[in-house]
């Protein structure tokens, strides 16, 4: 249902400050709320855009100055009544594009229903090369930013719905309703890590104007209603520092040609966390899940070691697990942030999460399983 007031005129929107207040009418206006993604790429993006053109789509650019509006098409090929005698269906609409003041870190968004944003702007993205990384954070990284936002403002931060996944088990989920952020990662299944965080939506109540939004573990947020310097000032912005943190740790992690040495991502867990041979093949599950790839196991008892081929860029990794709380993984030649960043999610996902760190933590040496070949 569409409201009442003057929309500002887009044609002297030359700002990210204006941008956001024509967001805001926006999506007081319109029934369809704001759908965003925060990524790393190496290069600007606009760049990429321009270099690569992925089958099936087609962009068209325009500078604003702070800001890129994008106009992006993608022609799907399928079958049903949403499909043309030919059998394609067009998916088209607009994007806006920035970046944050932390290196390398943009924020797509549009305002538009879910076909748009998930069929069109986010496959987009991912049909890029590795240099435009899409990323995540844990459930330790969304527990940061709700403290961050809730320090930030004047009332109340409340989780109006939050969904937990056991890992491993898709169907396994919980809700929370109407209650106090903190209580969802205070919930016990969380604290002992046996679930992670999935999604929260929630609502900032304050004395002025109201807040309702939406953020995942794979940095989406959605700006619903209320006050948008909220949203871009102080959630996008604190997502991007929290995705930031996440690329340091996988950027430039590849091995070098004739060397045998490359640091290790480390995810620790409490000690005695991971006991008994079950844990070793509930990684390799894990690893299995991965999409577009391949995993040869070559120990499962009494460690664990897999190597993981990414099909995406050819990027290899091997995983060890060698003692009761750590989990190792070592970048093969090559590998890039965005194939690194994926193996480790899909551990913290499918096995269990822990802290990441780098860094020789383990208490075996790596190089007694490379043969000297």
């Amino acid at each position: 249902m569409k409201k009442s007031g003057t929309l500002l005129d887009f044609a002297k929107i030359d700002t990210l400050s204006k941008l956001s207040q024509y967001t805001e009418q926006r999506v007081q206006r319109e029934d369809d709320p704001v759908r965003a993604i925060t990524f790393v790429s190496e290069r600007p993006p606009v760049d990429v855009f321009d270099e690569f053109d992925p089958s099936g789509f087609r962009i068209e650019l325009e500078d604003q100055g702070e800001f890129i509006t994008a106009s992006l098409t993608r022609r799907l090929k399928g079958q049903g009544e949403e499909y043309d005698d030919d059998g394609y269906r067009y998916v088209e609409g607009e994007f806006y594009l920035f970046a944050h003041d932390n290196s390398d870190v943009y924020t797509a968004y549009t305002i538009s229903d879910s076909d748009f944003y998930n069929y069109g702007l986010k496959r987009y993205l991912q049909a890029l090369p590795p240099e435009l990384s899409l990323s995540f954070m844990d459930s330790g990284d969304l527990r940061r930013l709700f403290e961050a936002l809730d320090d930030s403002i004047d009332g109340q931060l409340i989780a109006t719905r939050a969904v937990i996944k056991s890992p491993g088990a898709n169907t396994d989920v919980r809700y929370f309703d109407d209650t106090d952020y903190f209580e969802v990662f205070n919930s016990p299944e969380v604290a002992e890590e046996d679930y992670y965080v999935d999604k929260l939506e929630f609502e900032v109540r304050q004395s002025s104007r109201d807040f309702s939004g939406q953020v995942s573990r794979k940095a989406e947020s959605r700006f619903v209603n209320g006050e948008s310097a909220i949203y871009f000032q102080l959630l996008l912005e604190n997502i991007a520092s929290l995705i930031s943190d996440k690329s340091d740790l996988f950027s430039n992690r590849s091995r070098e040609y004739g060397s045998r040495e490359a640091e290790p991502i480390q995810i620790t867990y409490r000690e005695g966390a991971i006991e008994g041979r079950e844990e070793n093949y509930r990684l390799i599950r894990a690893l299995d899940g991965l999409s577009k790839s391949s995993v040869t196991v070559y120990h499962d008892n009494p460690y664990m070691h897999a190597s993981v081929l990414d099909f995406n860029d050819g990027t290899t990794a091997d995983v060890f697990l060698t003692s009761d709380s750590n989990v190792s993984i070592i970048p093969g030649f090559n590998a890039s942030q965005r194939a690194l960043s994926r193996i480790t999610d899909q551990i913290l996902e499918g096995f269990r999460e822990g802290d990441l760190s780098v860094g020789r933590g383990s208490k075996r040496d790596f190089d007694d399983y490379f043969s000297e070949g």
